[in-house]
């Protein structure tokens, strides 16, 4: 089995990514070789418990869950196998593998991970040398997990060398790439260290220029929604407009609905009566607690997200200031902040994000 492989867990209807490995679970007298799984949401999950990365970090304290059990101790093998633990040893300690851990959330959020961040200081060190971004190399590399460090990098023939000679002082003698050999870092050694980042970055810079000529593959993201406001909207309004319960009345099927949530939880249900009482709530979020509450019409799951997609070009074709605020948002990959789904959240699937983000498109593509 590789150091960790893709798994997922259903949460409300929404499928949540994540990344398993195998690792030893104690129960009383035995142990278990069984799977330890984190997910994007933050969820680690191990033996049918639930937890975060501090309960993890507990679990290990504890010795709930170990590496390397006592030799000797009955050992039960999930669906292969039982007998006694062997001699064990180990190559990873449990804090190495909570930083590997941790990394696989990054990457499950599309955010950099410990590797990344310390490549990105070190090209940011290289084109401005100053003591503070130093330091930020130092922190950066010492979140890596030490045993990724000659991989952070990507580079096989100077493994993570070149941010060692940046972090080490003039004189200093360190391990170089070969096992057994040093090296004393030199005023010249650091300005090719230096050039390595520098000479790198332009590199990747000229890559990716050629590789996505019409645009950047990634944007800025830019988080959306999410904003309560029980004394009433502010006025005028900004980015608020771009949540779905905002007031910005709306048509589907010939009716006239006060806000997209009130139209999208209205034509969830094919109750007449319940959908005048959606329409008629006085907020969107009374309209969702309505919605909840009403019977489900037949093929909702199948037919939302085009419900959701007419209902956002509606509102932005009939408000063009509201479409004005869309477009100010640029290409920034819109990330949308909905407490009661994962499906339409940044913390799930997303598809409101991703659907203002059509719309804008279609919106600057008329310009």
């Amino acid at each position: 089995m590789p150091d960790s492989t893709p798994t997922s867990r259903v949460v409300g209807g929404d499928v949540v990514g994540g990344r398993q490995r195998l690792v030893f679970v104690r129960h009383s007298s035995y142990y278990v070789l069984d799977t330890l799984a984190v997910f994007a949401d933050g969820a680690v999950l191990w033996n049918y418990e639930a937890t975060d990365f501090d309960g993890l970090r507990a679990a290990f304290d504890d010795g709930t869950l170990t590496l390397t059990p006592p030799e000797g101790v009955p050992l039960v093998i999930t669906g292969a196998a039982k007998g006694t633990v062997p001699a064990l040893e180990s190559w990873l300690t449990p804090e190495l593998l909570i930083g590997e851990l941790a990394d696989e959330v990054d990457k499950l959020n599309d955010r950099p991970d410990s590797s990344r961040r310390c490549w990105d200081a070190s090209v940011a060190y290289a084109a401005d040398p100053t003591g503070a971004n130093l330091e930020l190399v130092r922190e950066a590399y010492h979140a890596v997990p030490e045993h990724r460090r000659i991989y952070l990098l990507g580079d096989m023939d100077q493994n993570d060398v070149p941010v060692r000679i940046l972090l080490a002082e003039v004189g200093e003698t360190i391990p170089a790439r070969d096992e057994g050999r040093t090296l004393t870092v030199t005023p010249e050694l650091r300005e090719w260290a230096l050039g390595y980042f520098r000479r790198s970055e332009a590199g990747v810079a000229g890559e990716q220029a050629r590789r996505v000529a019409d645009g950047p593959e990634t944007t800025v993201p830019l988080v959306v929604g999410g904003r309560v406001y029980p004394s009433g909207w502010p006025d005028p309004a900004g980015p608020e407009v771009l949540q779905i319960d905002y007031p910005a009345a709306v048509t589907h099927g010939g009716r006239e609905y006060a806000s997209v949530m009130h139209a999208y939880w209205a034509l969830s249900t094919d109750d007449a009566g319940w959908r005048d009482r959606i329409a008629a709530a006085a907020r969107g979020i009374d309209a969702r607690s309505l919605g909840e509450e009403a019977p489900r019409r037949a093929g909702w799951p199948a037919a939302r997200l085009g419900v959701m997609a007419a209902l956002l070009r509606d509102k932005f074709e009939r408000h063009p200031a509201m479409a004005a605020t869309l477009l100010d948002t640029g290409d920034a990959r819109l990330l949308y902040s909905d407490w009661a789904s994962k499906y339409w959240s940044a913390g799930g699937a997303n598809w409101l994000g991703r659907l203002l983000e059509l719309t804008r498109s279609e919106l600057a593509a008329r310009e």
